[in-house]
């Protein structure tokens, strides 16, 4: 069986991670797997190649040039699967499949941002989507969007979990390193991701506290519209506040699974989120979470294995700080023993793929 996966690039954000992600779970499941992008970012190119991955890439010299093109790739393209993943390439797909197709499409929804379903441009996106035959949502909280804003697709519409692909870990894992509680954030520098609030929650630590924090983010303004705004923002923050030995504002890796595997906890203090694959990558590397009341964080997090806070509210998030920086050494390793058991019940690839398998062979709605 053939699928054609179509996302926008191959750069490093969380959609892009997971559908490559995917992808490989496809390969060694014995599918023929092939690539389709419309922009040239690539990081995560040279993963896929790896894999014998072919990737297509459509040059386009206008919006309706690039409809035309990709329209044509996939119906002459011998697909039996067509997976697409976020907002302009789910249109594509379903672009592709008007009038008639001996494929099956299946589009994904990333998102946990509920305005958008208000926006123009995504009403009239969402009109196209009866060409497709399923719509998979990562979060139950998303399902419940799309329930709530498009009830005449609710028989298309299921929840499949990201699937976690850990890197070999070769790093080693020191308890509060340096009497320090470490925190690694990996999250590209946008407003929605919420790096200002969390400078603003770490100037209300007090003097005590902020000697026994560490954060390191680890992201990309390459897919901001923003550009190098938000980045800058945050840094002159954290110059203006005397933070900076406390947070460094780093590049993006490929070594995320190493340097999560020497932190102490994983962070996410985003607006909204679809399912972050960071959390669900420090939950199965054994991590306790501090995260935002964003995506299915009921099922994510409870006290067992981390804190919650309000991305809107830089005193929730300092408190947590605050909550965790007085856990013991033995605390954060039970707490770290909860993720990873919370993971293996919700991210298991076999799991993930098995739902995807009866994906692929149901009949089309």
């Amino acid at each position: 069986m053939k699928i054609l996966c179509i996302i926008d690039s191959l750069g490093s954000g969380g959609a892009q991670r997971q559908i490559v992600t995917l992808a490989q779970l496809f390969i060694e499941h014995g599918y023929v797997v092939e690539f389709l992008v419309y922009h040239d970012a690539g990081f995560f190119k040279p993963l896929l190649l790896e894999k014998g991955i072919k990737i297509n890439h459509i040059v386009s010299k206008s919006n309706i040039d690039k409809i035309i093109k990709i329209r044509k790739f996939i119906r002459y393209n011998n697909n039996d699967i067509v997976v697409s993943f976020l907002d302009t390439p789910n249109f594509l797909a379903c672009i592709a499949a008007i009038g008639g197709k001996s494929w099956k499409l299946i589009i994904s929804e990333r998102s946990g941002n509920k305005q958008r379903f208000n926006k123009r441009k995504h009403r009239i996106y969402r009109w196209f989507y009866r060409f497709a035959d399923a719509i998979v949502c990562n979060s139950e909280r998303s399902k419940q969007m799309w329930f709530e804003f498009c009830p005449q697709y609710i028989k298309k519409i299921i929840t499949i979990y990201n699937t976690v692909h850990l890197q070999d870990i070769s790093t080693e894992y020191i308890p509060k390193r340096d009497h320090k509680l470490h925190i690694v954030i990996t999250a590209s520098y946008q407003y929605l991701k919420n790096p200002i609030g969390l400078v603003k929650a770490l100037c209300l630590l007090n003097e005590n506290e902020r000697e026994k924090i560490k954060i390191d983010w680890y992201g990309s303004n390459n897919i901001s519209s923003y550009g190098t705004k938000i980045y800058d923002e945050a840094l002159k923050l954290i110059t203006e506040n005397n933070l900076t030995t406390i947070i460094n504002l780093n590049g993006e890796t490929h070594n995320s699974s190493n340097i999560m595997n020497q932190a102490d906890i994983i962070g996410l203090f985003s607006e909204y989120e679809g399912l972050p694959n960071a959390i669900c990558e420090g939950m199965m590397i054994g991590k306790p979470i501090i995260m935002s009341r964003v995506s299915d964080y009921d099922v994510l997090v409870d006290n067992k294995n981390g804190c919650l806070c309000e991305w809107d509210n830089p005193q929730s998030i300092s408190d947590a700080f605050s909550t965790m920086i007085n856990k013991s050494e033995s605390d954060l390793q039970i707490m770290g023993q909860e993720s990873i058991k919370k993971a293996k019940e919700l991210f298991d690839k076999e799991k993930i793929m098995k739902q995807w398998g009866e994906l692929f062979v149901t009949n089309c709605v």
